[in-house]
């Protein structure tokens, strides 16, 4: 059989999608593998894509119906039809021991321990390869670290000793004149402060003016005489009446007290970190979201979170088993995941 649908579609297919699978053969799955640096080379490695072959992909995810319908524009039952001759005549060549050649595409046949393999052909892997980019040559920078120093001899500069320091024996002599001068400055100070102190007295006095008193100043005498009558007599009975009557109960007001204040401490919210998904444990991937709501329900029953995930670039609903950060711990839930029954699961990195 020529199985013209699959060896004129598949091949442009891995290009838009990850996952292509033949009900009841299996499906080829797409690992995409990002740019990544050469040291040994000093080379910069395009993008690219390996395509691997894994028997327990069998659910139909209508891919390959779906373009058939796209290319010859029949209906959907018509290229089921198509879809399922070429499957069924692909298993019975592989359980008679006949490998299955298929251009541009690859070679599948079964291996000795009863496991069907894939050999790509080499047109596929020159295509996925590289998208059609050469290596890009980039030698690494030498750091500043890596160059040579070169380190210049300093000249330390020559060290005094004590013996070269001179002494001036001579002592420090104030001239005569600068003493005089200190001397005058301290006796004009006081008499400075005094005579602004007297220049700017309102009252006017002789006797301040002068250190000996003056003579013509005129004697003051008083003409009041006290009166005997104009000195009150108080009574004791008056002084004790007096005494109650100065007895005041005074009761000061009470001094309003401030409310208290309270002080907000704001309280600083530490942000929560969003998980980072880069794995997926894939269970199953179609074109119809009701077949992916349908896997996901059987899931919850059998005790997962199933999640489904919607990849706008080939139109497909994943339905995953599990979200993971770290691949070590994915391949793990996915070997458990296996033994429970799930044979048809794959790891797709993001």
């Amino acid at each position: 059989m020529e199985y013209k649908y699959t060896r004129a579609l598949l091949p442009g297919m891995f290009l838009d999608y990850d996952c292509v699978i033949i009900p009841e053969l299996g499906g080829f799955v797409c690992n995409e593998r990002t740019a990544w640096y050469d040291e040994d080379k000093e080379e910069m490695v395009p993008p690219s894509r390996d395509v691997l072959f894994n028997p327990n992909l069998v659910y139909n995810d209508g891919l390959l119906a779906q373009e058939i319908m796209r290319a010859k524009g029949m209906d959907y039952t018509e290229a089921m039809k198509l879809v399922a001759s070429e499957a069924s005549d692909m298993i019975e060549a592989l359980k008679s021991g006949r490998p299955i050649e298929i251009p541009r595409l690859g070679r599948l046949y079964t291996s000795d321990d009863g496991l069907v393999r894939f050999l790509p052909d080499a047109e596929l892997v020159r295509m996925l390869g590289s998208f059609g980019h050469a290596r890009i040559p980039l030698a690494t920078l030498k750091m500043a670290s890596d160059l040579p120093v070169i380190v210049a001899p300093v000249n330390a500069p020559p060290v005094t000793t004590p013996a070269d320091v001179k002494v001036d024996s001579a002592p420090n002599v104030i001239p005569f004149r600068v003493r005089l001068a200190r001397v005058a400055a301290v006796v004009a100070i006081p008499l400075a402060l005094g005579g602004a102190w007297m220049l700017t007295d309102p009252v006017s006095s002789n006797t301040l003016m002068s250190v000996f008193p003056s003579l013509h100043t005129e004697v003051i005498v008083s003409s009041f005489t006290p009166s005997a009558k104009s000195i009150p007599v108080v009574s004791v009975n008056d002084a004790e009446e007096i005494d109650d009557a100065l007895v005041i109960n005074f009761a000061p007001d009470p001094i309003p007290e401030a409310p208290p204040v309270a002080i907000e401490v704001p309280i600083e919210e530490t942000p929560v970190v969003p998980k980072q998904i880069n794995f997926l444990i894939v269970g199953g991937a179609f074109s119809i979201q009701e077949n992916a709501k349908s896997l996901a329900n059987t899931l919850k029953k059998e005790g997962y979170s199933p999640t489904q995930h919607y990849q706008p670039h080939n139109k497909l609903y994943l339905v995953a088993l599990g979200e993971y950060e770290s691949e070590r711990h994915a391949r793990a839930d996915m070997a458990k995941a296996r033994k429970a029954g799930r044979t048809a699961t794959w790891l797709k990195g993001l």
